[in-house]
């Protein structure tokens, strides 16, 4: 794949563990986090998504050439 037309994927902690401890990935830019994270099997609401350092809501659209870290949400009760 062309680097202008992906985005790259870098999983953080646990979820480069879950992920088969691969350092990165290279997704497809033009589709949304929401559907990245279900490709990647990861559920939204555990997953904040920061792109080239700013965190982003699941309907923003990945363009190409963005650094997208995933980081997993704490969560308790």
């Amino acid at each position: 794949m062309d680097s202008l037309e992906t985005a790259e994927v870098i999983p953080v902690g646990r979820l480069k563990r879950r992920l088969g401890r691969k350092d990165r990935w290279t997704v497809l830019a033009g589709q949304s986090v929401f559907a990245m994270l279900a490709d990647l099997d990861l559920r939204p609401r555990t997953t904040m998504v920061m792109v080239n350092g700013r965190r982003v809501p699941n309907e923003y659209v990945l363009g190409a050439g963005d650094e997208v870290k995933l980081l997993r949400l704490i969560t308790g009760g």
